[in-house]
This record gives structure tokens, C-alpha cells and sequence, in this order.
């Protein structure tokens, strides 16, 4: 269905690919909008059952030629404590319909991987900031969150993760997963391009600069894999809190 711009409310924008921007207004619906042309979609509503939270992006299938917005939901813990594993529905635009995929690399035998801030698309994958979590947890606990990069490529519609770098991580002795990594310091993350490379801005608060931010490359990246090289560091400027959107 598509209608025109005057008739979508307050929207926010969950992500852009060749011109098309990925627009989410006050329902729960999402809307695909060209602003070459001032024409939107209003995509179908999602096939899952109600979510607790949900993460949404947004990219192109070189593969096959096609756009897709992927939907990550997740769900409560059950009375067991056990913390379901996501659910992934991906909207194809030529076909204009939801279907459910598995949840390809979301899940370990003891954790579950959850995308949480979309970043951006490009070259077929689309990248989140989310984090790890143990399955056995009766709530969704930050110390026991590991921070890290999500990414989903489009074409084969299979999910990966990365850490982030060493540097942003402290670990409690015997765990392995970190601790007095604060929501707000890895919210405040934004993954940008980098003179064409994958690469990690913002905010560090282990640096031995107080509140300092940096800019990390993502070198050899294979699609899969790959390691980070710091390449600069600077001080905020007065009064200035948080990095750019």
C-alpha cells in the first residue's frame, strides 16, 4: 500500500540504503519511504507472535537483486528463567511479504546473541551494536551482558558477531564475560565508514583518558571475521557528551 508523507506521523528513521530510507512511525508498522519521488510503503504487518523488544534493519541483497528489512523480536524470560532465543522475520520488497528464517548464529547452547542499535548498511551487511546473553538469567541483567558488533548478511541471511576491542572490555577473574561495562558506554558506540573500511566511534571509558573517544578500523574483514586497529584518540569538546548520530 503506499500513501503519501502527509499522512505518516512522528516517524523515526531505523536506516537508509540507495536512497530509500527505512522509517518507523508510532505503530508498530514500518514504512519504506523514496524521498526522490515523496512516495511511502506501508510494509505488511509482522507474522510473530508479541515481542518484548524488537530490533529492525535495513539493506540490499546484491545477491539477489532484492531490499530486505530484517526484524529481530525477543521475548520475556519464562517462568524457568530461561531467556528465549530471538526470532528473525525478513520483509523482501519485490515479493512484499514477511517470512520467518531460523535464527541463524543467534544462539549458543548457553547464550543468545540480541541486535540491538542499528548502525548502518553497506556492501550487503547490515551492522547492530547488540550484546551476548546468558540463557539462564531472570531478567535481561547489564553485568551480564557481553557488548559487542551483530551483523546480518543479506544475501545468505545469516547472522555473525564480533567483539569489540580489547581495550573495552574488563573482565571479573573466572568469568568470562565483562563487568562495569555501563549500557550508556556501548550505546553511545556508532559504527561508521573509515576511508572505506568498517570501523568503531566513540566512547571508551577504560582509556587512560578520562572520557575519551577513539576511532577503531575493522582490518582483514572477511564477511565473518576480523580485528580492530586503533588509529586515533581525542578528548570531547566542552560541553559535548555524546558522539554525533
Amino acid at each position: 500500500q503506499f500513501i503519501g508523507l502527509e499522512d505518516v506521523e512522528s516517524p523515526s528513521i531505523l536506516g537508509h540504503c540507495n536512497g530509500i530510507v527505512c522509517l518507523s512511525p508510532c505503530s508498530d508498522n514500518l514504512i519504506l519511504c523514496n524521498p526522490a519521488i515523496k512516495e511511502i510503503k506501508l510494509l505488511p504487518k509482522s507474522g510473530l507472535p508479541d515481542w518484548w523488544g524488537c530490533a529492525v534493519g535495513f539493506g540490499y541483497d546484491p545477491k539477489f537483486k532484492a531490499y530486505k528489512v530484517s526484524r529481530i523480536a525477543s521475548y520475556q524470560a519464562e517462568i524457568d528463567g530461561l531467556i528465549p532465543p530471538p526470532r528473525v522475520e525478513i520483509y523482501t520488497l519485490s515479493t512484499d511479504s514477511w517470512r520467518e528464517i531460523r535464527n541463524n548464529s543467534l544462539e549458543t547452547d548457553t547464550t543468545c546473541f540480541f541486535p540491538d542499535y542499528f548502525q548502518m548498511y553497506f556492501q550487503g551487511i547490515c551492522y547492530w551494536v547488540g550484546y551476548e546473553q546468558p540463557k539462564q538469567s531472570v531478567e535481561y541483567e547489564d553485568e551480564e551482558q557481553k557488548p559487542m558488533v551483530i551483523f546480518f548478511d543479506t544475501g545468505d541471511e545469516i547472522f555473525h558477531n564480533l567483539l569489540f576491542p580489547d581495550s573495552f572490555y574488563m573482565y571479573e577473574e573466572g568469568s568470562s564475560y565483562a563487568y562495569e561495562m555501563s549500557y550508556l558506554m556501548y550505546c553511545d558506540l556508532r559504527i561508521i565508514l573509515w576511508n572505506g573500511s568498517i570501523a568503531l566511534f566513540g566512547f571508551n571509558r577504560f582509556s587512560v583518558f578520562p572520557d575519551s573517544y577513539g576511532v577503531w578500523v575493522l582490518d582483514d574483514f572477511d564477511g565473518a571475521k576480523g580485528s580492530w586497529t586503533k588509529h586515533l584518540t581525542f578528548e570531547p569538546l566542552m560541553g559535548i557528551k555524546r558522539v554525533l548520530e
